[in-house]
């Protein structure tokens, strides 16, 4: 069966340019991961404590202490990421109800440091792009997230995965 790995961190290291511009500071310091939203209708009720959502970190139980740390000499680094296994199953369309399989990496974590610009509100980083509004930044993985018919031998939707970090 396939699984998906939410895998939030790049395994490498990647050196920084010299720039003589300097870095807009809004963006410098720690960023806790607060949400990782995935855009289902309804929502969803992994743990049945009775309350839908659509953030994954208010319906699993797996340790989350990913933060995100911009320097001001250009680095974005994490030493703890958010990395569970999650397969998401559709059993009635009419109905929008879902099962989940959740497994918690409970192995060890993935750390990493890139190199980051930021260009007003949008910070770029490993050919990718976070918008800041206010206090919190915002990652969006598109098509991140298959969504499998009820026995998991086929994908019957895409979504994308949305990353919420909140500055601390």
């Amino acid at each position: 069966m396939k699984r998906i790995l939410l895998v939030l961190g790049i395994a490498s290291f990647v050196s920084v340019a010299c720039s003589n511009e300097p870095l807009d500071s809004s963006v410098v310091g720690s960023w806790k991961l607060t949400e990782v939203n995935i855009n289902l209708p309804n929502g969803f009720d992994i743990n049945n404590d009775g309350v839908r959502s659509t953030n994954l970190l208010d319906e699993i139980d797996c340790a989350n202490k990913e933060v995100l740390t911009f320097e001001p000499n250009g680095v974005m680094q994490s030493n703890l990421t958010f990395n569970p296994d999650v397969d998401i199953f559709l059993l009635d369309e009419a109905t929008q109800n879902y099962a989940f399989n959740v497994k918690c990496d409970l192995e060890g974590a993935i750390g990493y440091a890139t190199s980051y610009i930021q260009e007003g509100e949008i910070i770029k980083y490993n050919n990718r792009s976070a918008f800041l509004v206010g206090n919190q930044l915002y990652m969006i993985f598109k098509s991140a997230i298959a969504i499998y018919n009820s026995d998991g031998s086929e994908i019957v939707d895409i979504e994308d995965l949305t990353l919420v970090y909140t500055k601390q």
